[in-house]
């Protein structure tokens, strides 16, 4: 009499979870590839509401974007330094002079703020790389502020009007000067604000849209006036909304005998080392765009909203491509160029450092 036979043999036990295996293998990235669809969507859309808000607000200020610093007393306080340090120089972390990033209210999150309705849409889901409101001036006069209690800022005491906002902006920093504290440790300081500190991870066009009238844009359909961004907020050269999860693109070709690049920092050729972070100091993407495709936000791209108020993606390389064609600065609108830095890369430069 024959026995009835129980269970697998090792053999088949190994062929089922190799064919298990292989199917994992097929079906996790579509699963990987639909859920960032879904993010790219909900970033597409948040995109959308921030160019319709600047819709409303050109409608309700004679077709002129949000302002740039103009009072005459502001420069002159600012050109005397009240912070400490001199001239603008890269190798310092807490220059304390920049008089547009002191005022809280010409942030545009802060402008449009009313339009908007909600902060949320200055968060893209699959950010790396976010922005802080860093330094919060809780007075409504807040040059008298930073005059009043100047010598309690500055360069000694790190604590600097760099990504100001005002009260409401900081969670649970309420005046920078008055708590002695940034909402973020990057001068050294504690995080108090924690996660409550407005953050953003889209962007504007700030450097080249400050102040200027709509008819002075031959295509507004083409000008990018927002979009996926990262760690900066004041100026958004091509590369910073191509990579904006890689900063530093647009200064990445220090290293390698670029000439006269203006954007050749004395200190980058240190922030090129190994072991360097690579969504923080520039250690890719000289020469070839596969070393730097990782770090575009969507499938390859990003999310753009344009000055007639659309949004839509584009692939990150013919956004770059753009500027090669001299398109960039004047019919994107994009500030700079400052690169990318493979136009000046030498031929047989390592393109990872």
């Amino acid at each position: 009499m024959s026995r009835s036979r129980k269970g697998f043999t090792l053999i088949e036990l190994l062929v089922v979870i190799a064919i298990i295996g292989i199917l994992a293998a097929m079906v996790f990235p579509v699963f990987a590839r639909a859920r960032e669809s879904a993010r790219k969507a909900v970033c597409l859309s948040n995109v959308k509401n921030i160019a319709l808000a600047i819709q409303m607000y050109l409608a309700d200020n004679n077709d002129t974007l949000p302002p740039d610093e103009h009072r005459q007393e502001v420069f002159d306080y600012f050109n005397t330094y009240p912070g400490g340090g001199e001239e603008w120089d890269p190798e310092e972390e807490t220059n304390c002079w920049f008089a547009t990033e002191a005022n809280p209210y010409i942030r545009w999150p802060v402008v449009l703020d009313e339009y908007t309705k909600n902060r949320d849409v200055w968060q893209c889901p699959s950010a790396r790389i976010e922005g802080y409101a860093l330094f919060i001036n809780g007075d409504p006069d807040w040059l008298g502020n930073l005059q009043r209690n100047e010598g309690t800022w500055g360069t000694a005491t790190d604590i600097c009007p760099f990504a100001a906002y005002p009260n409401g902006w900081g969670g649970a920093v309420t005046d920078s000067l008055s708590q002695n504290v940034m909402t973020w440790g990057l001068w050294g300081t504690e995080d108090p604000g924690g996660a409550k500190n407005f953050r953003h991870s889209i962007t504007y066009n700030f450097m080249t849209g400050a102040d200027l009238k709509l008819v002075e844009v031959d295509d507004p359909v083409n000008w990018v006036i927002c979009g996926d961004g990262g760690a900066g907020t004041y100026a958004q050269p091509a590369g910073a909304y191509a990579y904006p999860d890689l900063c530093g693109l647009d200064c990445a070709g220090c290293a390698v005998g670029c000439g006269d690049c203006w954007w050749d920092w004395d200190d980058c050729e240190e922030d090129l080392l190994p072991g360097c972070e690579p969504n923080w100091c520039h250690p890719y993407m000289v020469a070839d765009p596969s070393l730097r495709r990782p770090y575009a936000r969507h499938l390859g791209g990003v999310n753009l909203g344009f000055l007639d108020g659309h949004a839509a993606w584009w692939h990150s390389e013919r956004l770059l491509s753009k500027i090669s064609e001299g398109k960039g600065d004047d019919m994107m609108g994009l500030a700079g160029p400052w690169g990318p830095p493979s136009w000046c890369a030498e031929p047989g430069v390592p393109t990872l450092y």
